[in-house]
């Protein structure tokens, strides 16, 4: 109890924080960027036009907004929007600072937690490390919607690291928020409970259900008829200029479609995660063996294996790139900083950089591969 209440005191201070400041600071948090569809979604919702009505929402829009301002189909499902909802009752500029705060916490939280048993200075030099990983800085400046994934992640592994049920349902359920990057994540971790059969499993695993169940029923406050137009936004978004050929995508499966058509394709890209798929199950069933009941060995792979092989995948996604990194952490120090700072390479070199985003998860899968075959943490 005094904990529930120790931790209700915190977010309420934190949340007032972050209003102050939000409203007085003149911090330059640019609003007109990714975070407006979350913004005019959730305002749109507020003033009656359910999440996935596209024409309706661009006919609120207009009246909202400057000339030339561009708003493609909500992507995500509705619980996120639901989620983020008071945010639609503040001005633009103030929420976006909000997003941008919360974001930053989200970030720095998932951080700390996936350092388990590190001393003090080293965890706070650990968030301060993601917080200034150039896919987290992407992230924040442009106000995107990973970090709940992010945070997932490493709820999942601190509850199940401390048997606590209702944090790992609500790890899982994170994983939902977007699911494109979150699905295998998912997916994995909800596998990972079915195999464990023990009462703690199966106390999360129905907790996660009834959790899944209650976001698929309030999904029905955001649109009546989600189901359907969740998948029909989703089409309207895919046949967005730039979508099916993503020059800005980062992923191992596009970056080889354009070294050799010698043009990105998210179709071409989705056929070439299929082999890499096979052949990175194929690796990691025949080298890890039952390594793999081990969650964080589990849940560190998965996210490689997501960057690897999820074709429509931005620079800010590689923020799933903190699992793995905290895992091998301890293990090797040097070779994990080398794979952290790939990124600030690719940002020196703008779009020509692009493809070294995937070199950074292809090393990072092997490096899994080799580390994760010793009993025993190996240093350098």
């Amino acid at each position: 109890m005094k904990t529930s209440l120790l931790l209700f005191i915190v977010i309420l201070v934190g949340a007032s924080a972050i209003l102050a400041v939000a409203f007085f600071a003149p911090i330059p948090v640019p609003y007109y960027q990714d975070f407006s569809v979350m913004y005019f979604t959730d305002k749109g919702l507020i003033n009656g036009i359910h999440i996935y009505d596209y024409p309706a929402q661009l006919t609120f829009i207009k009246t909202l907004t400057p000339p030339g301002f561009s708003f493609h189909p909500y992507p995500y499902p509705p619980w996120y929007a639901l989620a983020t909802l008071l945010l639609g009752y503040l001005p633009i500029q103030v929420a976006a600072r909000v997003w941008f705060f919360l974001n930053l916490g989200m970030l720095g939280l998932a951080a700390w937690l996936l350092m388990p048993g590190w001393k003090p200075t080293r965890r706070i030099l650990g968030v301060l490390a993601a917080s200034l990983f150039i896919p987290a800085f992407g992230l924040l400046v442009v106000g995107q919607y990973s970090a709940p994934v992010l945070l997932g992640v490493a709820l999942f592994l601190v509850a199940a690291r401390r048997k606590n049920a209702a944090w790992l349902a609500a790890g899982l359920l994170l994983m939902t928020f977007k699911p494109h990057i979150g699905g295998l994540l998912f997916l994995a971790g909800f596998g990972w409970l079915v195999l464990e059969r023990t009462s703690f499993s199966r106390r999360a695993l129905w907790l996660s259900l009834a959790g899944g169940l209650l976001l698929l029923v309030l999904g029905f406050l955001a649109d009546p008829a989600w189901p359907l137009t969740y998948l029909q936004s989703l089409g309207r978004y895919r046949d967005i200029p730039g979508v099916q050929t993503c020059g800005l995508c980062v992923s191992l499966s596009v970056t080889l479609v354009r070294l050799v058509a010698g043009q990105p394709s998210t179709l071409a890209a989705a056929g070439v995660s299929l082999a890499l798929a096979l052949l990175a199950g194929w690796l990691l069933i025949g080298r890890l063996r039952g390594r793999l009941k081990d969650p964080g060995v589990l849940l560190a792979s998965v996210a490689v294996l997501t960057l690897l092989l999820d074709p429509y995948l931005l620079n800010y996604d590689y923020i799933l790139l903190l699992v793995p990194l905290f895992w091998l952490a301890p293990r090797t120090i040097w070779l994990t900083l080398l794979v952290y700072f790939i990124p600030w390479v690719a940002l020196a070199l703008r779009q020509d950089g692009n493809s070294l985003y995937a070199l950074a998860g292809l090393v990072t899968f092997i490096l899994i591969l080799h580390y994760n075959r010793h009993p025993t943490l190996k240093r350098d």
